[in-house]
């Protein structure tokens, strides 16, 4: 048996229907998952970069563990200054143009518009609560500034 989820943010026109098969595609890669968190965090357009920004910081601390932000050394290693940092931004940011965006896009999860750079969910923030907690990542939804993102216990 199929279930499928409605996408409210639609009420003026038909309501899209999201099959699950299309959201549990688009939880299938962690890099999904950190944006779809993102952008339920935020309830209003974000840049590109910034979302890239987000994922490159947060698979840098899981890659080296749960780093404390006074650390300063932990910081150094997050710095955009940081080869590391850059090499791994790049990528990031490539994957989710080319790869990332587009399948979320395809889904109906979610619009990314090349002219502005930004990026918005196209379905209610509480429609992805639900898979954000199977899939471990939990997103303070009454939270509008200073968003704590917690992916499998950690910060992010």
């Amino acid at each position: 048996m199929m279930s499928d989820t409605r996408n409210s943010i639609d009420d003026a026109t038909e309501p899209r229907l999201i099959t699950s098969t299309d959201l549990f595609a688009a939880f299938a890669v962690e890099r999904r998952q950190y944006t779809l968190a993102y952008l339920a965090a935020h309830p209003v357009p974000v840049s590109i970069t910034d979302l890239a920004t987000f994922i490159t910081r947060s698979e840098l601390e899981s890659d080296d563990g749960s780093l404390e932000a006074t650390d300063d050394m932990a910081e150094r290693r997050l710095s955009h200054t940081n080869s590391r940092y850059t090499d791994r931004y790049e990528r990031v940011l490539t994957d989710l143009y080319h790869v990332h965006l587009p399948h979320l896009s395809d889904a109906g999860l979610l619009t990314a518009t090349d002219e502005t750079e930004l990026v918005e969910l196209t379905v209610d923030r509480c429609v992805l609560s639900p898979y954000l907690d199977l899939a471990g990542v939990t997103v303070d939804l009454d939270s509008t500034v200073d968003v704590d993102i917690e992916i499998d216990g950690d910060s992010a």
